[in-house]
Protein backbone atom coordinates (compact mmCIF):
# COMPACT_ATOMS: atom_id res chain seq x y z
CA UNK A 1 0.00 0.00 0.00
CA UNK A 2 1.12 3.28 -1.00
CA UNK A 3 1.99 6.39 1.16
CA UNK A 4 -0.30 9.53 1.48
CA UNK A 5 2.64 11.50 -0.43
CA UNK A 6 3.42 9.07 -3.13
CA UNK A 7 -0.44 9.14 -4.07
CA UNK A 8 -0.35 13.00 -3.60
CA UNK A 9 2.71 12.66 -6.28
CA UNK A 10 1.36 9.95 -8.81
CA UNK A 11 -2.26 11.83 -9.11
CA UNK A 12 0.09 15.23 -9.75
CA UNK A 13 1.98 13.67 -12.22
CA UNK A 14 -1.76 11.98 -14.48
CA UNK A 15 -2.89 15.67 -13.65
CA UNK A 16 -0.27 16.96 -15.92
CA UNK A 17 -0.26 14.17 -18.55
CA UNK A 18 -4.00 14.75 -19.03
CA UNK A 19 -3.14 18.77 -19.64
CA UNK A 20 -0.42 17.51 -22.49
CA UNK A 21 -2.23 14.33 -23.72
CA UNK A 22 -6.13 14.90 -24.58
CA UNK A 23 -6.31 11.26 -26.07
CA UNK A 24 -5.01 9.65 -22.69
CA UNK A 25 -7.62 12.32 -21.05
CA UNK A 26 -10.05 9.51 -20.81
CA UNK A 27 -7.61 6.53 -19.08
CA UNK A 28 -6.11 9.35 -16.72
CA UNK A 29 -9.40 10.06 -14.97
CA UNK A 30 -10.69 6.96 -14.49
CA UNK A 31 -7.19 6.48 -13.12
CA UNK A 32 -7.16 8.98 -10.83
CA UNK A 33 -11.05 8.05 -9.66
CA UNK A 34 -9.52 4.94 -8.61
CA UNK A 35 -6.57 6.63 -7.03
CA UNK A 36 -8.40 9.22 -5.65
CA UNK A 37 -10.69 6.41 -3.06
CA UNK A 38 -6.85 5.16 -2.07
CA UNK A 39 -6.34 8.62 -1.58
CA UNK A 40 -9.28 8.99 0.78
CA UNK A 41 -8.64 5.66 2.57
CA UNK A 42 -4.96 7.30 3.67
CA UNK A 43 -6.54 10.84 4.47
CA UNK A 44 -9.08 9.32 7.03
CA UNK A 45 -6.61 6.78 8.71
CA UNK A 46 -4.02 9.79 9.03
CA UNK A 47 -7.26 11.70 10.12
CA UNK A 48 -7.50 8.91 12.64
CA UNK A 49 -4.68 9.71 14.38
CA UNK A 50 -5.03 13.88 14.45
CA UNK A 51 -7.54 12.69 16.46
CA UNK A 52 -6.24 10.49 18.76
CA UNK A 53 -3.43 12.83 19.13
CA UNK A 54 -6.34 15.34 20.21
CA UNK A 55 -7.30 12.82 22.94
CA UNK A 56 -3.77 12.54 24.09
CA UNK A 57 -3.57 16.57 24.47
CA UNK A 58 -7.02 17.00 26.11
CA UNK A 59 -5.41 14.34 28.92
CA UNK A 60 -2.43 16.20 29.38
CA UNK A 61 -3.77 19.42 29.79
CA UNK A 62 -6.31 17.77 32.35
CA UNK A 63 -3.52 16.27 34.41
CA UNK A 64 -1.65 19.64 33.88
CA UNK A 65 -4.15 21.24 35.34
CA UNK A 66 -4.28 18.63 38.43
CA UNK A 67 -0.72 18.87 38.89
CA UNK A 68 -0.97 22.65 39.14
CA UNK A 69 -3.82 22.91 42.18
CA UNK A 70 -1.92 19.79 43.43
CA UNK A 71 1.36 22.67 43.04
CA UNK A 72 -0.81 25.41 44.72
CA UNK A 73 -2.06 23.52 47.65
CA UNK A 74 1.53 22.56 48.68
CA UNK A 75 2.42 26.16 48.11
CA UNK A 76 -0.06 27.59 50.29
CA UNK A 77 0.95 24.81 52.86
CA UNK A 78 4.20 26.31 52.89
CA UNK A 79 3.10 29.93 52.92
CA UNK A 80 1.43 29.13 55.47
CA UNK A 81 3.58 27.17 57.79
CA UNK A 82 6.21 29.72 57.17
CA UNK A 83 4.03 32.68 58.32
CA UNK A 84 3.49 30.39 61.49
CA UNK A 85 7.24 30.34 62.72
CA UNK A 86 7.99 33.75 61.56
CA UNK A 87 5.07 35.15 64.14
CA UNK A 88 6.42 32.94 66.82
CA UNK A 89 9.76 33.67 66.20
CA UNK A 90 8.45 37.19 66.32
CA UNK A 91 6.30 36.81 69.61
CA UNK A 92 9.70 35.29 71.33
CA UNK A 93 11.67 38.10 69.71
CA UNK A 94 14.18 35.29 68.52
CA UNK A 95 16.04 36.59 65.59
CA UNK A 96 18.40 33.59 64.76
CA UNK A 97 18.04 30.37 65.10
CA UNK A 98 20.84 27.37 64.17
CA UNK A 99 21.08 24.01 63.50
CA UNK A 100 24.21 21.71 61.73
CA UNK A 101 22.08 21.32 58.35
CA UNK A 102 20.62 25.10 58.05
CA UNK A 103 19.84 28.67 60.32
CA UNK A 104 16.90 30.22 60.17
CA UNK A 105 16.91 34.11 60.48
CA UNK A 106 13.93 36.52 61.34
CA UNK A 107 15.04 39.80 59.07
CA UNK A 108 13.47 42.90 59.21
CA UNK A 109 10.54 43.71 56.58
CA UNK A 110 11.08 46.23 53.80
CA UNK A 111 9.46 49.38 53.77
CA UNK A 112 6.53 49.92 51.06
CA UNK A 113 4.79 52.79 50.19
CA UNK A 114 0.79 52.61 50.47
CA UNK A 115 -1.39 54.55 48.46
CA UNK A 116 -4.37 55.72 50.18
CA UNK A 117 -5.63 58.37 47.78
CA UNK A 118 -4.34 58.42 44.27
CA UNK A 119 -6.02 62.02 43.55
CA UNK A 120 -4.02 63.70 46.21
CA UNK A 121 -0.79 62.51 45.43
CA UNK A 122 0.79 65.59 43.83
CA UNK A 123 1.37 65.80 39.76
CA UNK A 124 4.88 65.65 40.15
CA UNK A 125 5.03 62.58 41.84
CA UNK A 126 2.90 60.64 39.15
CA UNK A 127 3.95 58.63 36.20
CA UNK A 128 2.46 58.76 32.87
CA UNK A 129 2.27 55.87 30.77
CA UNK A 130 1.46 55.60 27.43
CA UNK A 131 1.32 52.46 24.82
CA UNK A 132 0.90 52.03 21.20
CA UNK A 133 0.46 49.30 19.13
CA UNK A 134 -0.80 48.56 15.31
CA UNK A 135 -4.50 48.78 14.75
CA UNK A 136 -4.54 45.45 12.63
CA UNK A 137 -8.39 45.28 12.20
CA UNK A 138 -8.16 48.87 10.36
CA UNK A 139 -5.43 48.34 8.63
CA UNK A 140 -6.97 45.24 7.27
CA UNK A 141 -9.79 47.61 6.56
CA UNK A 142 -8.11 49.42 4.85
CA UNK A 143 -6.36 47.04 2.59
CA UNK A 144 -9.23 45.47 2.02
CA UNK A 145 -10.62 48.62 0.76
CA UNK A 146 -7.87 48.74 -2.00
CA UNK A 147 -6.13 51.43 0.15
CA UNK A 148 -2.00 51.06 0.59
CA UNK A 149 -0.76 50.73 4.27
CA UNK A 150 2.82 51.65 4.26
CA UNK A 151 4.69 49.17 6.49
CA UNK A 152 2.19 46.52 6.08
CA UNK A 153 0.40 44.07 4.02
CA UNK A 154 -1.89 41.38 4.22
CA UNK A 155 -0.45 38.05 3.99
CA UNK A 156 -2.56 34.44 4.04
CA UNK A 157 -1.73 32.06 6.22
CA UNK A 158 -1.59 28.30 5.74
CA UNK A 159 -4.69 26.40 5.47
CA UNK A 160 -5.98 24.76 7.73
CA UNK A 161 -7.54 21.10 8.70
CA UNK A 162 -10.79 20.84 10.55
CA UNK A 163 -11.79 17.45 11.34
CA UNK A 164 -15.57 17.14 13.35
Amino acid sequence: MSHLYEITGQMRELAELADTDADLAVAISDTMQAMAGEFNEKALAVSHVILNFGADIAALDAEIERLQARKKVITNRQASIKDYLRTNMEAAQMTKISCPLFSITLGKGRESVVIDSESDIPDDLMRVTTSMAPDKKAITDLIKSGKEVPGAHLERGQSTIQIK
